[in-house]
């Protein structure tokens, strides 16, 4: 007989959050362990889609004694993706793949191939959305999910501007800076985030009442399938010749630009969509917690996914994934071992603690005997060209 108070208390205590990280790793591993760009504002760009998403997704609550309220947009949309919008983005869809077809092979091919590649990309806007019409998300958090995407796009292309022409260790502390520049906004904010009051209210997509075990056995599912998705596309990317110039870029951007690589613009595009990762990662969060205060947008937690990254194995995508499930596994192994084993009072009152030691002892150990990682970034080796001289 499965326990399913213990199914419940596994997909929130660590499937959950581990997925929301795995999404934090992988765009952090776009922007450092892909491109060589170190980001020190996670928890700032994570703070801001969380809040954006919570703002979108919960009603606005007035100000009452002692308690600041705080905005809310959900009452502007209707509980599902209206048909209409779903058939003008299939029809755009449609009308951009038909032209840019028919301008092939004439004076206007590059028009065509631009028109063929927007109408590829609205197909697949078209199809999440009527995906997630017929699973039943709410039409507020896919449009906060897009808009936190967008914000935190945005904030990342400011910082990346004036900073990605300079060394990386200005990078470094204009990302710390925003960070928090972002999370001491959100507690001096009141009247729209709620300051340290925070934002209640948030619900999940799919509830069952007093089945908890399947409103979070579900939504964990949904994040694990977010990851896959997530995980495909950016190795997709990442293995194309736009993720062969990132990792020339990391390795020697001076070779890169001999070659006559536009350095700057790729570093400021993989900059841009880990960013962005980061924004939908916190609308993800949020929705996670049901509720959301300023307290876990701290700089340990940037620390934390960089550790993730690290254990993961640095440039491998895979490798990150596993890094976020192993050390968030350790740290809910921590908190439930004393409920599961009889341990000494000693042992049981430190044992949370004790998973900093054992994190420290773990990165001493990888650096010894994996310095690459767990699942380190496999080395690309050119084939041996094919000899046209036969004999030889």
């Amino acid at each position: 007989m499965v326990d399913l108070s213990l199914v419940a208390d596994i997909s929130r205590g660590f499937l959950a959050p581990a997925f929301v990280f795995a999404l934090l790793a992988l765009a952090l591993n776009v922007q450092w362990g892909h491109t060589g760009l170190f980001n020190a504002g996670i928890a700032g760009f994570f703070a801001m889609g969380a809040y954006i998403g919570a703002i979108f997704a919960t009603a606005p609550e007035a100000p009452r004694i002692g308690v600041p309220g705080h905005a809310g947009l959900a009452n502007l949309f209707p509980r599902a993706i209206p048909t209409d919008a779903l058939v003008v983005l299939w029809v755009a869809a449609a009308s951009a793949i038909a032209v840019g077809f028919l301008l092939r092979g004439s004076p206007r091919t590059r028009l065509g191939r631009r028109l063929r590649l927007l109408g590829f990309g609205l197909v697949f806007v078209a199809a999440s959305g009527s995906v997630l019409r017929i699973v039943g998300v709410p039409t507020a958090l896919v449009v906060g999910g897009l808009v936190a995407m967008l914000a935190t796009g945005f904030a990342g292309l400011l910082i990346a501007i004036p900073t990605l022409r300079l060394r990386a260790d200005y990078l470094a502390i204009g990302t710390l800076a925003l960070s928090a520049i972002v999370t001491e906004s959100i507690r001096n904010l009141e009247s729209v985030t709620g300051g340290v009051f925070g934002i209640t209210g948030l619900t999940r997509p799919w509830e069952f009442g007093s089945e908890t075990y399947k409103t979070e056995a579900v939504y964990a599912t949904f994040l694990g399938i977010l990851v896959l998705v997530a995980f495909f596309l950016i190795n997709r990317a990442t293995r194309a010749p736009w993720g062969r110039v990132l990792r020339a870029i990391r390795e020697d951007e001076d070779a890169a630009l001999a070659l006559g690589k536009n350095t700057y613009f790729h570093k400021v595009q993989a900059f841009v969509l880990g960013c962005a990762l980061m924004g939908f990662a916190g609308v993800q969060y949020a929705v996670l917690l049901r509720a959301l205060f300023p307290d876990p947008f701290v700089p340990s937690l940037t620390f934390g996914i960089v550790v993730m990254v690290i254990v993961g194995g640095s440039g491998s995508n895979l490798g990150v994934v596993v890094g976020a499930l192993t050390l968030t596994f350790l740290e809910y192994f921590t908190v439930r071992a004393k409920d599961w084993f009889d341990l000494p009072t000693a042992l049981a009152d430190r044992i949370f603690f004790l998973r900093l030691i054992l994190i420290g002892s773990l990165l001493v150990l990888l650096v010894v005997m994996r310095p690459r990682g767990l699942f380190p970034e496999p080395r690309k080796v050119t084939k041996r060209p094919r000899l046209l001289v036969r004999g030889v």
